[in-house]
């Protein structure tokens, strides 16, 4: 620690230093009429300021030099002990005084002309020596060339969501012998987008739309029951399957209550329509509910996967999403995410399902903790993309209905997977992409979860180059 003698010099160099250099800060930042030629061009764009015989800089750097010149904000102690400066000088190193001993080296600083980082030896005579060559009219402006300490852009280390440490598909260390990093690689993104603003209505059996992980994100006036025509989604019974969903997709987000979604900051509307028997109107009206307000409709559900079902939408369930993906959204599109399908054991294929082979939805598959394909998911032509979801050894931890009617006893459930849970999982991806451009089309979708994806499961010889020349396979998409 400096003894008090010490700091009152420093103090009182600072205090001469500042009165020494503050009228030519005003002439080399500030500037006069005389000395600034600025204004716009005829398309409005900044014309560069010149400052005397410096060389041309925007207002934007000008502004930018004229905070970081004022010495005032810095810690005396960083200002005394700072070897590197950035000077601004309009003359080369060699033609400055003879009288001041300047500085030990010199070097262009990068990008910006005129501006060079001066680097003394003794960082202690750095002020005097910077404050006389300006008030020689050698230098327009210095500052010191502080470290800072910069900071990722992440939500600590984890959302504080007591149970995000079991959910490996949003963060795969390895849990349950699982492959580390064959998860859904979102993390990243969540300090700056969370799907805020973005509406998933999740098509199911219901959604507890009083859940305490799910409470504060549901949207109760576009949430319908389409088996008793209310409006209340809450599920009936052992109707557990739409409330596992609308956890994988958006359970509410750093709230230290049960998981965290993918899109922890979505707004969900709960369309219960699988628990009861449905007609090509019901459905309809489910996928076209509040189509301008909806963004992404998440479907679980789809014909029988007994390998033996052909099946698909009627001309109204068509006509619906046919008119979603052209007027939805303001005439952006909605975005349908599809199930494939868990047929496999039954030797069924996801082009049997005319719903998820319809153009405009987003089929998906499932991936294990491996990044393989489990013993459920079915392949298909129609196959864009595959999510992780439920191995033997890993199941999806999410929430439940409360009490002891949903899969597990309690408000959450460990035990939830398939495509079921790929799918919710996908429509919460798609909420952070939408959230972050709000302008892009279905199409737009489609074109970057194609892009974005990555082949995993490298050796399985399903993999082929496409036309465009991605890399595909029936198994796992893109």
């Amino acid at each position: 620690m400096p003894s008090d003698n010490e700091t009152r010099k420093k103090r009182a160099i600072l205090l001469a230093v500042l009165m020494a250099i503050s009228p030519y800060a005003q002439f080399s930042i500030g500037a006069s009429a005389e000395e600034v030629e600025s204004g716009t061009d005829e398309e409005g764009a900044t014309i560069p300021v010149a400052i005397g015989d410096s060389p041309a800089y925007s207002k934007e750097v000008m502004a930018a030099l004229q905070k970081a010149a004022d010495l005032s904000q810095y810690d005396e102690n960083d200002l005394f002990e700072e070897g590197n400066w950035v000077v601004i000088t309009g003359m080369p190193l060699e033609s400055h005084s003879s009288s001041m001993a300047g500085p030990d080296h010199s070097v262009a600083a990068p990008v910006l002309e005129g501006a060079y980082i001066w680097t003394f030896e003794d960082p202690s005579r750095a002020l005097g020596d910077l404050s006389s060559s300006m008030e020689l009219g050698e230098l327009h402006s210095f500052y010191p060339l502080i470290l800072e300490s910069m900071h990722k852009r992440q939500l600590g280390s984890f959302p504080n969501d007591p149970l995000f440490g079991d959910q490996w598909h949003l963060d795969n260390t390895g849990q349950n012998g699982g492959t580390a990093g064959e998860d859904v690689n979102i993390t990243g993104v969540w300090n700056d987008y969370n799907g805020n603003g973005v509406v998933i209505s999740v098509i199911d059996d219901g959604v507890e739309m009083g859940h305490p992980d799910l409470v504060s994100n549901f949207n109760y006036p576009m949430s319908w029951d389409w088996c008793y025509n209310v409006n209340d989604p809450t599920p009936w019974g052992d109707n557990a399957h739409g409330t596992a969903a609308a956890g994988v997709a958006a359970a509410t987000i750093n709230n230290s209550i049960d998981v965290t979604g993918a899109a922890g900051g979505a707004t969900i509307a709960g369309q219960l329509l699988i628990a009861c028997s449905t007609s090509d109107s019901m459905k309809a009206s489910a996928l076209s509910h509040f189509n301008n307000s909806v963004d992404i409709y998440s479907n679980s559900w789809g014909p029988s996967d007994d390998g033996e079902t052909l099946d698909g939408p009627g001309p109204l369930t068509i006509a619906a999403i046919e008119a979603g993906v052209t007027n939805g959204r303001g005439g952006l599109g909605n975005i349908f995410v599809w199930a494939a399908g868990n047929g496999l054991g039954n030797q069924d294929n996801s082009n049997k399902d005319g719903y998820a082979n319809m153009r405009q939805t987003i089929a998906v598959t499932a991936v294990d903790h491996n990044g393989e394909q489990p013993w459920y998911a079915e392949p298909g032509a129609n196959i864009l993309l595959a999510a992780p979801s439920n191995s033997y050894y890993s199941g999806i931890t999410t929430t439940d209905i409360s009490g002891s009617a949903g899969y597990t006893p309690g408000n959450t459930t460990d035990t939830f997977g398939g495509t079921s849970s790929a799918t919710p999982l996908v429509s919460g991806v798609i909420a952070l992409m939408l959230e972050a451009n709000p302008g892009l089309t279905w199409r737009d979708v489609q074109h970057i979860l194609v892009e974005t994806s990555r082949v995993n499961h490298a050796s399985d010889s399903s993999w082929g180059t496409n036309g465009a020349g991605h890399e595909v396979s029936h198994k796992y998409g893109f």
